[in-house]
C-alpha cells in the first residue's frame, strides 16, 4: 500500500478507536456521574443540536496523530512503536489538561482520574491501531 493510503487507512483507523472510546468512555462509564454532575453540562437539546463536534474531534485528533506518527519512526516493530507513540501522545494530551481542569472545576477527584486513566488509555490504543494501518508501508 503507498504512504498516501496507508496515511487514510491510519486517519481512519484512528477515528473509529476515537469514537469508540468516547462512547464507552463518556456514554458508558461515566453516564451515571455525568447524571449526578448535569448542573455543569449544557442542556441536552444543546448537546444534541451539537452532535458533530465530537466526530469533528475525534477526526482532527485522528488526523494530527496519523500525520505525526511517521515523523517518529524508528526500527522497532509495530507494536512497540504503536505503543510508544500512544502513551506518549496520551500523556501529552492529557496530562496538562487534567492538571489544569483539577485546578479549575469542582468536581470528584473521581471524574478526573477516570478523563486521566481513559483518554490515555484511548489515545494510546488509536497510536497502536495508527500504526498497525500503516504498518510496514514506513520502512524504506
Amino acid at each position: 500500500m503507498k504512504k498516501e493510503q496507508s496515511f487514510w487507512v491510519a486517519v481512519l483507523a484512528g477515528f473509529v478507536v476515537l469514537t469508540a472510546g468516547d462512547i464507552l468512555i463518556h456514554q458508558i462509564w461515566l453516564k451515571g456521574l455525568y447524571q449526578q454532575l448535569s448542573q455543569f453540562w449544557r442542556p441536552a437539546e444543546q448537546m444534541r443540536a451539537n452532535t458533530w463536534l465530537p466526530f469533528l474531534s475525534a477526526f482532527s485528533l485522528a488526523f494530527l496523530l496519523a500525520h505525526i506518527y511517521p515523523k517518529g519512526v524508528e526500527g522497532r516493530s509495530t507494536l512497540e512503536q504503536g505503543l510508544r507513540f500512544g502513551v506518549l501522545m496520551g500523556l501529552l494530551l492529557h496530562l496538562p489538561s487534567t492538571l489544569i481542569k483539577y485546578y479549575v472545576y469542582p468536581f470528584p477527584n473521581f471524574l478526573f482520574a477516570a478523563w486521566f486513566v481513559g483518554g490515555v488509555v484511548q489515545v494510546t490504543i488509536a497510536g497502536l491501531a495508527i500504526a498497525l494501518a500503516y504498518g510496514k508501508s514506513l520502512k524504506t
